[in-house]
């Protein structure tokens, strides 16, 4: 009787960690910030206000990322 290997291709999420920088408004809004996002299709877990400058946001962003595992 034979022996037969089966490969899966077996379907994972990953988080994935990014380091964006948000050109900053005079108001700093939760929806301006979703809406950034939004613009750049991130679709976060979450994510947070790291550091402020004069004219830029740095924001930490932690998202799904859809892969595949052989």
């Amino acid at each position: 009787m034979p022996y037969y290997f089966v490969y899966a291709m077996i379907s994972y999420m990953q988080a994935e960690s990014l380091i964006i920088e948000i050109t900053k408004k005079r108001f700093l809004t939760t929806e301006y910030i979703e809406d950034e996002l939004k613009k750049r299709n991130i679709n976060p877990l979450r994510w947070a206000v790291v550091h402020v400058s004069d004219n830029m946001y740095t924001v930490s962003v932690t998202n799904l990322k859809k892969g595949i595992k052989k």
